[in-house]
């Protein structure tokens, strides 16, 4: 797993755009299956989930296991209610609000089960867990990193997985079964997708900052590995970019909701 220690404000300014393209088929579903309104976005990052509902009318508000993560948030929506809470354990009341969400969060814990029975647990009776998971194992983006490293003659990373009696499968069908083991009812799971299209400065920010797998390895290196790492991304990007200088990368995930109990 990624460490994101310390990385909330390089998120923000940069792969915290990726995550936002589900936002509105998370709130749409989240809308769809409750008449409540209010909504604990877990795993918030930024607060870009909890802004976003806030901004539809739902009494919204998040937690995150990370404080720099928090702080970041609570800068940037300093309106809404941000607190910590690291799944398993959230250490919140059950049965608190009407809908739960958690955008691109049951890919990075440990028990992917337990964590989506935890989101049930916060969720009243008649509410929904609306989550995200990317669908796939590898990441749309990876054949762009794997290219810089190559450049740069650093070792792959090795495709992270979990152990089997943890892991799930990363479709509707895996990802609908794994909700139903964490104790929900009434799953439903769909593919949503959209188009990424970055500034490659921008995203690059993030890398330098430390943000996800290739951040952990520029962190790693020497100042002038760190300098042929820059040097072959802006090569891989720029045959990528199109006439306004940005890159193009389509995204899917697997959208999946249901209710406790």
């Amino acid at each position: 797993m990624a460490d994101w220690s310390d990385v909330g404000e390089a998120y923000a300014a940069s792969f915290a755009a990726l995550c936002a393209g589900a936002v509105d088929a998370v709130l749409d579903e989240a809308a769809a299956r409750t008449t409540g309104r209010v909504l604990l976005d877990v795993g918030t990052g930024p607060g870009t989930v909890a802004a976003a509902a806030a901004a539809r009318g739902w009494d919204a508000a998040g937690v995150d296991a990370e404080e720099s993560m928090l702080a970041t948030a609570r800068r940037l929506h300093p309106g809404l209610r941000f607190g910590l809470g690291t799944l398993p354990r959230l250490g919140i009341e059950d049965d608190t609000a009407d809908a739960v969400t958690a955008n691109f969060v049951l890919n990075h814990v440990p028990d992917a089960r337990a964590s989506a029975g935890e989101l049930a647990r916060v969720a009243k009776p008649d509410g929904v867990v609306v989550a995200t998971i990317w669908h796939g194992v590898t990441s749309p983006l990876r054949p762009m990193w794997d290219a810089v490293l190559d450049a740069t003659g650093l070792e792959r990373p090795a495709d992270k997985t979990l152990p089997p009696a943890k892991d799930f499968g990363r479709d509707p069908d895996g990802v609908a079964a794994m909700l139903r083991d964490g104790g929900l009812s009434d799953v439903r799971a769909r593919v949503v997708a959209w188009d990424y299209a970055f500034d490659p400065g921008e995203l690059w920010a993030g890398v330098a900052g430390g943000v996800a797998t290739v951040g952990g390895i520029y962190r790693a290196q020497d100042a002038g590995t760190r300098a042929r790492m820059a040097e072959a991304y802006d090569r891989v990007t720029s045959a990528q970019a199109g006439a306004d200088g940005r890159v193009t990368v389509p995204h899917r995930a697997v959208l999946v909701s249901g209710r406790p109990g």
